[in-house]
């Protein structure tokens, strides 16, 4: 029987397969990530008892699960593999390798989860070439905020971050009528003090933060401008945040007390700056469905939408 043009296969077409459903592809995948999470038992160990014992990266717990429903959510994505690119894959899997090698070299034990990121990144584009590159950087892209931040660049940033907070938090104590004076990392308050020390500077929340709004871009259908916005909204929203926990702490502290104070500053706000960065991420959301209601592209912020976003 002969074939009909529009039944052709196209040109270029001939891996073109339906690859979720593959079994050989299926069985690959399986054995690929059974093997990874078997070499890299140890370091993941040492990830979840410094999730456990560390309340700024609890959130490690929820990156792999959300990674996964990121997948599942750009699914369609994964309908077809293309030809070209394995060799890519099987470079970052080595490249992972030698980057392993290197961390345990060099006794740098943040190296080892980095070098199964980079792995696992490699795992799908070996099977599925560029396409499934394109269908899965978010998800792999994402388990990059399951790991500590190193020390160095705590070091370098957190100084900067400090100063910011001090500076602004005691503007927000002058404007609301509270006298307070900065002097470096220090607020001076008319009834005792708050240090803004290296854990106050906002930058383990920034970059729990960072994890969100990156998922809400993923996630949100919209221009590319508007994900850009969300993701750059991640840094002043943490660092407004914070600053709206130091100023409470130093507000309490006049009207209510030192003992009610440090209540606040290390119990209370500590479980409630999350949701307020939340809720003014939702709330730049929103003004962006008010001032943009014409956009046929514009985010769903009440209900986010069951098609997969290609960003």
């Amino acid at each position: 029987m002969a074939t009909s043009t529009s039944e052709r296969p196209r040109e270029g077409a001939g891996t073109c397969l339906p690859a979720v459903s593959s079994p050989g592809t299926r069985v690959g995948v399986v054995l690929l990530l059974a093997l990874l999470l078997l070499a890299y038992a140890g370091p993941l160990r040492n990830l979840a008892t410094r999730w456990a014992n560390d309340a700024d990266y609890s959130h490690g717990f929820l990156v792999p699960f959300f990674s996964a429903y990121l997948l599942w959510h750009r699914r369609k994505m994964a309908q077809d593999r293309s030809a070209g690119g394995w060799w890519f894959g099987a470079g970052l899997i080595i490249l992972g390798g030698l980057a392993r090698l290197a961390a345990i070299v060099l006794s740098e034990p943040l190296g080892e989860p980095v070098s199964m990121i980079l792995c696992i990144m490699g795992i799908p584009v070996l099977l599925g070439g560029w396409a499934w590159l394109k269908w899965s950087w978010p998800s792999v892209f994402f388990l990059c905020f399951m790991v500590p931040i190193p020390g160095f660049i705590n070091g370098i940033v957190s100084g900067p971050l400090q100063r910011i907070a001090t500076d602004c938090s005691t503007w927000v104590l002058q404007t609301i009528g509270v006298p307070a004076t900065a002097q470096g990392n220090v607020i001076w308050l008319t009834s005792g003090k708050i240090g803004v020390v290296e854990a106050c500077s906002g930058l383990r929340m920034l970059v729990a933060f960072g994890a969100i709004t990156f998922a809400a871009a993923c996630l949100v259908q919209g221009a590319m401008w508007e994900r850009i916005v969300i993701l750059l909204s991640a840094v002043p929203i943490a660092i407004a945040s914070n600053v709206i926990r130091i100023a409470a702490t130093g507000l309490a502290h006049e009207k209510l007390g030192a003992e009610i104070a440090d209540f606040i500053f290390h119990d209370l706000a500590g479980w409630l700056m999350m949701p307020l960065a939340v809720l003014l991420l939702a709330g730049l959301m929103y003004l962006f469905a008010v001032l943009f209601p014409s956009l046929p592209e514009g985010p769903q912020f009440t209900r986010p939408s069951t098609k997969p976003s290609s960003f």
